[in-house]
């Protein structure tokens, strides 16, 4: 059917019954056409052929929503593109992909222009916070605060991490210059700090670079400038972290002599047992069983925590303690009820008899090297440490009873006892000790 189209032909147009699309084409441009589907709806269409021979039917638009002429127009250009040689389909899908390639171009800039580093430094911390150690955390953010807020301890104001300055920038502007001149600025005054910050900065960067929302932002390769590493700190060799058998003696001497009985038992504790000092200050009371001889450690190797022997000048320290609450270092002003940092008063502890500082972690230390006096072996060392095994014959072959432990166990507190001029025999637990002068 050939007509010239006029808006009354075209709205008094129907599909014939019993079918389920007819058509009506325009006299004025050839190969336009209406067609009206059974259920009602009607829409301007083209109908032509490739330059190869195959027919072709494109779809214009709506009768509703176009007017004739405007649809006799949009006839002829496509039909002036297939003249051409080419299949208006694939012009169309060039042109939207091109259009998406210019829109994410743009988004793309858009971020470029806006975001910080600091946007990308917190969704990195929360990321995370669930994998890293409270410790590893605390550095992150410590190294990263603004500064100028009242400390928690003590008197005085926050000082603003050495990262702050970076995460205020763009993260586009970052460069190997920009972070050379902060390490020189920040090296002059803070050495130490300013090696950290650059380790921290650039885990941090690596991570960016593994997400492709970031990656296109930065240059991965400018935290591995040689001007930069030139710039950073070295790290400094230090001291062995443990004490000495000579240094035992004046070690618990004033250990014992600290105004806090749950803190001295607590450092006496961390060194008898080599726990991490977060094993030892998490110890409930329900993780003691006396009549065993034995405690339960939670472990951050072995999600199940390990057991090891509770020897018995440890027991008589620990019950003589007050059983304030559940846990068995306990704090009446701690928020949370247990001890929270005994380091102060170990440390004012150590100046006190002129031994260099030792941290509560060395104290661990010290009892693996210390271990050895004894001739205990490696293996029931890693044990009671919680160390995980690095020998096949550990792993899969070795499972050695809490009596087993304790015979060790036991060897060595007497040793260290004996070094330190106490004398101890397990029937004076409730009587008390006595310094062997």
């Amino acid at each position: 059917m050939r007509i010239k189209f006029t808006l009354g032909r075209i709205e008094s147009f129907k599909c014939g019954e019993g079918k389920q699309s007819d058509f009506m084409w325009d006299t004025e441009m050839p190969g336009l056409g209406v067609k009206a589907s059974a259920g009602g709806s009607k829409q301007y269409v083209l109908q032509s052929r490739l330059a190869d021979g195959k027919p072709l039917r494109l779809t214009i638009g709506k009768c509703s929503a176009w007017r004739i002429d405007d649809a006799r127009a949009e006839a002829r250009r496509l039909q002036g593109l297939i003249d051409q040689g080419l299949d208006p389909r694939q012009q169309k899908a060039n042109t939207a992909a091109t259009e998406a390639a210019e829109r994410e171009k743009a988004k793309t800039e858009a971020m470029r222009n806006s975001i910080t580093v600091q946007s990308v430094w917190n969704e990195y911390l929360a990321h995370n916070q669930g994998y890293w150690g409270d410790r590893h955390y605390r550095d992150h953010l410590n190294l990263s605060q603004a500064g100028g807020l009242q400390k928690i301890r003590g008197k005085g104001l926050t000082v603003q991490g050495v990262l702050f300055p970076l995460l205020q920038m763009r993260m586009v502007d970052i460069s190997a210059s920009v972070l050379a001149d902060w390490q020189k600025q920040e090296a002059a005054t803070r050495a130490n700090n300013a090696r950290q910050g650059y380790e921290l900065f650039r885990a941090f960067w690596r991570w960016c670079g593994q997400h492709n929302e970031y990656k296109a932002l930065i240059d991965i390769a400018i935290v591995e400038n040689q001007d930069l590493r030139k710039k950073v700190p070295t790290r400094k060799a230090k001291k062995l972290d443990v004490l000495q058998r000579s240094q035992i003696a004046d070690w618990f001497k004033r250990v014992q002599g600290l105004s806090n009985p749950v803190i001295a038992a607590y450092l006496q504790g961390l060194l008898l047992t080599g726990a991490r000092r977060e094993e030892l200050a998490e110890l409930k009371w329900s993780d003691i069983d006396f009549k065993l001889g034995a405690m339960w450690i939670k472990d951050k190797v072995d999600a199940e925590g390990r057991m090891i022997p509770l020897t018995p000048y440890l027991t008589s320290l620990i019950k003589a303690l007050p059983r304030r609450n559940e846990w068995v270092f306990s704090s009446p002003t701690a928020a949370d009820g247990k001890l929270a940092e005994p380091r102060i008063a170990h440390n004012r502890a150590l100046d006190a008899v002129g031994l260099d500082h030792v941290t509560l972690h060395g104290l661990r230390r010290t009892f693996a090297s210390l271990a050895e006096w004894v001739e205990m072996p490696v293996g029931v060392v890693a044990q009671i440490m919680g160390h995980a095994p690095n020998a096949t014959a550990e792993k899969h072959y070795k499972s050695r009873p809490l009596e087993l432990l304790a015979i060790w166990h036991g060897k060595y507190e007497a040793w260290i006892l004996e070094q330190a001029g106490i004398e101890f025999a397990q029937s004076e637990q409730a009587q008390g000790l006595r310094v062997v002068k």
